[in-house]
């Protein structure tokens, strides 16, 4: 559902400054093509209990315009959620959950669960994968440790490995992905998921790639210390820059939730005007989910 034409501060509030028009476009959303009840199937119904809500004439079941979102049962005011979650997208950089608990007067805690929540709606749907020339590395999250070098084994260092699409001299989409070590057994999901069969990667010469020819057109060279992956070096600089900057830090269990976040942004930084609309639409489809859930389950 396209909302917006504009992503400016005026044109949102004009559109979701009061809770009613929050609630109305939720129902547009839910029942713009009909009402159909979630229990019975009838079509009929009268106004529920809730604003914006709607009861069905058959069996009793009252549904509100949140349930089966990640609006669902909220606990603050609904318009103060689409405040939150325009200043958490539309930002170039987003906005840490300190920041948003003071700017809306919330608790910190409450913040950062919503914030996982925009995470989720962030997450990539794994419909686009890489195309044409890609190049991927792997890199490593934490204070270097005496004694361990390079792709050393150590649990105080998180690594993730990046694939980045390489187009006329720039930057195209991206991808990375949390990954225990830097075995084939760790780094093939990447290629799975996200690049296409066709593709043609470069990587540097970690024997961990060998075994992935076998599937890939991969071709190996040497980094020479970033050297020839300067692009990809470029984007491993700048995530880590975003994760201190903006959020300071995050624990190992929720960084691939932080990773989906940046690359989300960084592939529609060309088709920014849309990027509100990608997480709405997608706050309503996603399942509603718990704040017990939300902080156990690892995307």
């Amino acid at each position: 559902m396209k909302i917006l034409k504009e992503i400016d501060i005026q044109t949102f509030t004009d559109k979701f400054g009061t809770k009613d028009q929050c609630y109305q476009y939720l129902s547009d959303y839910k029942w713009g093509d009909g009402y159909t009840c979630k229990r019975c199937s009838s079509e009929v119904h009268i106004k529920g209990k809730q604003p914006f809500s709607k009861r069905c004439s058959k069996c009793g079941y009252d549904e509100s315009t949140t349930t089966g979102t990640l609006f669902h049962k909220l606990k603050f005011d609904i318009d103060k959620a689409f405040k939150m979650l325009y200043e958490i997208v539309t930002n170039k950089k987003g906005a840490n959950s300190i920041w948003l608990a003071e700017h809306f007067a919330l608790n910190q805690k409450t913040t950062w669960l919503f914030r996982q929540k925009v995470q989720l709606a962030m997450k990539s749907s794994e419909k686009y994968p890489l195309e044409d020339e890609v190049h991927v590395d792997e890199f490593e999250i934490g204070t270097p440790q005496e004694g361990e070098p390079g792709r050393s084994k150590t649990e105080k260092k998180d690594r993730v490995v990046i694939a980045l699409e390489y187009r006329d001299g720039k930057a195209g989409r991206g991808y990375a992905k949390v990954i225990n070590d830097f075995s084939a057994k760790s780094l093939k999901p990447i290629f799975d998921t996200h690049i296409k069969d066709d593709a043609s990667i470069l990587v540097d010469g970690w024997r961990g790639y060998s075994p992935i020819k076998e599937n890939y057109n991969i071709k190996q060279t040497l980094s020479n210390k970033g050297e020839n992956f300067k692009m990809l070096h470029i984007q491993i600089r700048n995530f880590k820059n975003w994760l201190r900057g903006i959020h300071s830090y995050c624990d190992s269990e929720y960084l691939q939730r932080y990773i989906d976040e940046y690359f989300f942004r960084f592939n529609r930084r060309n088709h920014r005007k849309s990027i509100l609309d990608k997480v709405l639409n997608r706050f309503m489809e996603h399942k509603q989910m718990s704040y017990n859930e939300l902080k156990i389950i690892v995307t």
